[in-house]
């Protein structure tokens, strides 16, 4: 391996770090030897699959991890103190002060019985020095400048009572303000809106360009990467497999696990769409000794060197560096490979346009219960007034921020609520896939009782004719005759949701509404998931109704969108038409939010995020609900209430003034 250099005004210098989990299973080797540098005021991104060991190496740290894990060897010298050899007393002056941290969930870092005065205000007290009455001014300001509306009243709430937004921006506040020089951020955006992920990013890129202070940032999306970050970290099987700035990164990847992840990310037009690549295989178990390059086995380029010997990871040109025995990866044929992919051709047959869903002013409304008698209980209106149709073969793709009625609208169409008011009609049966899959499989079940379930409560067929469909679902979602008989502890997340597909089509419904079913999916797992669905979208010629805020994932798989506000269809046309030329300022805000998986042109986009939050359902506003965020509202928008009518030939919009 080439010997690392110390940089130039090098904040963190991270040499052959090893961290392990010591289980009774065996050692988990999550982080095999990872070297890095990040200099002052850098932002530097570390990316790969679940399991790669990102988190675990970003813990380390600090020497935060969690029990039974253990940084065994290695130095992680901060401006020249090694912080591994410091004792636990000389860290915790260390945490918060020089070293902050910002976890994915704010709900579980930040206390729910305590205020957030109680939370902030001891840190900076002991950690900067000041008295009580200062320690509390510096918080507010803190709150204030990560945009807490309100902030003096705001930090004497409790966490229960901000939305996710907000409580991250919490977290981001109590990180900075005690001003450390570097900020380790694990997955810091994953469970937020596109809108209100694009504010975090860009609130960290201000305050950090404003502090200089340096951040590891742990991310799976590679389109935030693009967006962010200065340097990026790839890693895979404990260990930095590439390493570089992030426009040579994107532009000219080196290691074949780098080109695949950046390969399986949907393009953005639909001209272009065709089966997404997929990293076959899954990553090898690190409680084994592994013999030679780490990803060998689902690398389509390897060759017997690779199988003997482990590659270094070593400088291929100034400030990149990749460990691969090939001198550029995969290199150009692995776009040979996608050319002879034939594209994606249209749903259905042609003059076929039987409408399998069709849903005409569709209301529902919660009434909450009020703890005074004699005052009327306010009425959550979550859907209002939407009308959608389907045919067959088509996919719906339904987009909008958290609580603007999209989850609602799925449980409608399946009768698991009620409408309080409008039609829904289908042609044939609906069925669900949901989010999480294991939340929805009886943990004691095989998979063939499982997926035969909804065939024995219908009491379709003989026990011998159902044993026969179950077995032709598991062919028909990719997996074999194996699996008839582990149970759902025994699969890997793409597999669980394979099998969560295979039951949605038992009975052969004519639609399927998919809510948010990629998610919690890696992005080469996530790849698999979604040409599987456009498999089944073309041979079944199924229905789908695609729940999601993956507006990129919306658009590659989608016929028509629809996008939601505040229980309100707001725009509803093509897909690739919604996606590339938005006629309604939500719409134009949403897709501004999508991070882009090039740099450059992350860097020629100047829009500024969305601001604000989606108001309360329990009191719309009397015009236009996106008034109150819309940087183009006039008077007659927040009087006037406007409704769905035709922008073109082929599109609608909910707007006074669509452009």
């Amino acid at each position: 391996m080439n010997e690392l250099r110390p940089l130039r005004n090098s904040l963190l210098d991270v040499r052959n770090l090893h961290a392990h989990f010591l289980t009774d299973a065996g050692t988990v080797k999550a982080v095999n030897g990872v070297s890095f540098q990040i200099g002052q005021g850098e932002r530097v991104a570390i990316v790969g699959e679940s399991g790669s060991g990102k988190s675990a190496m970003a813990m380390s740290l600090l020497r935060l991890l969690a029990y039974p894990g253990k940084v065994v060897s290695g130095e992680i010298n901060l401006d020249g103190r090694d912080l591994n050899r410091l004792s636990e007393r000389q860290l915790n002056e260390i945490r918060g002060r020089e070293v902050g941290t910002i976890f994915q969930d704010p709900m579980s870092s930040l206390d729910p019985v305590m205020r957030i005065s109680k939370q902030m205000i001891p840190p900076i007290m002991r950690h900067l020095g000041l008295p009580q009455d200062k320690a509390r001014a510096e918080a507010i300001n803190w709150l204030d400048r990560v945009g807490i509306p309100d902030a003096a009243r705001r930090i004497e709430s409790y966490p229960f009572e901000m939305s996710g937004g907000m409580r991250q921006r919490v977290m981001i506040a109590m990180a900075l303000s005690c001003r450390p020089r570097l900020i380790i951020a694990d997955e810091p955006t994953t469970a937020l809106d596109v809108t209100i992920q694009a504010q975090i990013v860009e609130l960290l890129k201000e305050l950090t360009a404003e502090t200089g202070a340096a951040m590891v940032f742990i991310t799976h999306d590679l389109g935030l990467v693009a967006r962010f970050a200065h340097k990026v970290g790839v890693m895979y099987a404990g260990k930095l497999v590439e390493f570089g700035a992030v426009r040579d990164i994107f532009a000219r990847p080196l290691h074949p696990y780098t080109q695949s992840l950046l390969d399986t990310i949907p393009p953005a037009h639909q001209q272009e769409r065709r089966r997404l690549v997929q990293i076959p295989g899954v990553p090898p178990d690190m409680k084994q000794a592994v013999l030679g390059c780490a990803f060998k086995e689902r690398c389509a380029g390897a060759h017997r060197h690779c199988f003997e010997t482990a590659p270094e990871l070593d400088m291929r040109q100034p400030g990149h560096s990749a460990a691969c025995w090939l001198p550029d990866g995969l290199g150009q044929d692995r776009f040979v490979e996608q050319a002879l992919i034939p594209a994606m051709e249209p749903s259905g047959e042609p003059g076929d346009s039987r409408v399998v869903v069709e849903i005409n002013n569709l209301h529902k409304h919660f009434v909450s219960r009020s703890s005074l008698p004699w005052r009327k209980p306010p009425v959550l209106r979550a859907v209002n007034g939407i009308s959608l149709r389907i045919s067959k073969g088509e996919a719906l793709g339904i987009v909008g921020e958290s609580g603007c009625g999209k989850s609602t609208v799925a449980r409608l169409l399946l009768g698991l609520d009620p409408a309080t008011s409008g039609e829904i009609f289908i042609d044939g049966m609906a069925q669900m896939v949901f989010q999480d899959p294991s939340s929805s499989f009886n943990p004691k079940m095989t998979l063939s009782n499982i997926i035969q379930e909804p065939l024995v409560v219908t009491g379709w067929g003989t026990r011998t004719e159902r044993q026969g469909r179950v077995r032709e679902l598991l062919s028909q979602v990719g997996l074999d005759e194996s699996y008839l008989h582990r149970y759902p502890s025994q699969l890997s997340g793409g597999q669980r949701q394979r099998v969560a597909i295979a039951r949605a089509l038992a009975l052969k419904p004519s639609v399927v509404v998919a809510d948010e079913p990629t998610s919690a999916l890696d992005v080469s797992v996530r790849a698999q998931i979604i040409n599987l669905l456009m498999d089944l979208k073309q041979k079944l010629r199924v229905s789908f109704v695609f729940i999601s805020h993956d507006l990129l994932t919306v658009s590659y798989i989608s016929d028509k969108i629809a996008v939601m506000y505040l229980g309100e269809v707001v725009e509803y046309g093509p897909a690739d038409e919604v996606f590339h030329n938005p006629a309604h300022p939500y719409t134009q805000a949403l897709i501004t939010a999508v991070p882009i998986p090039d740099p450059e042109a992350e860097a020629a986009r100047a829009q500024k995020p969305l601001s604000g939050e989606l108001p309360s359902p329990l009191n719309l506003p009397t015009g236009c609900s996106f008034a109150s965020r819309c940087p183009e509202a006039t008077d007659y928008c927040r009087t006037h209430k406007m409704v769905l009518k035709p922008f073109s030939k082929t599109r609608e919009t909910a707007c006074h003034y669509a452009s």
